[in-house]
């Protein structure tokens, strides 16, 4: 079994002055949502141990705080790809990852993570309506041994919450 959390970067800002959306930094509010996200992320069952992000600035910041937090001694893998990626272009870069990984955390942006949440767990974006909000975190368990056979619908969502709703941790 593998295990895989999904998590849309955190709230990043707004400002005119980054009128190009690569370089979109996280907010205040988005910092400080991380700590209490990693601590989630870190009462799962499985340790986290591979770590896949987009480059782009909000996604970047938000791995490296997750990592941070988590104690993650493996360099987080920078995914060009991952940028404002599709579903299916997500799959993919799940399913490249080395089999000695058992708990993925991948790091990217909507509506691409959104999608590959209820694609991974009901077969299809359109059987079930995920819609992840900023620092949003899905944990799913997949039923495969090896990461090139993720397929939609191989996996059972076992949680998903908002950033407001982690209270005490962090």
């Amino acid at each position: 079994m593998k295990h895989i959390t999904i998590l849309r970067h955190g709230k990043a800002s707004q400002d005119p002055r980054f009128s190009n959306d690569f370089d979109r930094p996280l907010t205040d509010k988005g910092r400080k949502q991380l700590p209490r996200v990693a601590a989630f992320i870190g009462r799962s069952k499985v340790e986290p141990d591979w770590i896949v992000s987009s480059p782009a600035l909000r996604a970047k910041e938000t791995a490296e705080q997750i990592a941070d937090n988590l104690g993650t001694s493996r360099p987080i893998v920078w995914s060009e790809r991952a940028y404002l990626a599709s579903a299916i272009t997500l799959l993919e870069i799940l399913r490249e990852t080395p089999d000695i990984a058992t708990h993925l955390v991948l790091v990217g942006h909507n509506p691409g993570m959104s999608d590959l949440a209820a694609g991974l767990c009901a077969g299809g974006d359109f059987r079930l309506n995920l819609q992840m909000p900023t620092a949003g975190v899905a944990t799913l368990a997949a039923q495969v041994v090896h990461w090139r056979q993720l397929r939609w619908g191989c996996a059972e969502l076992l949680g998903f919450v908002a950033p407001r709703f982690i209270k005490g941790l962090g």
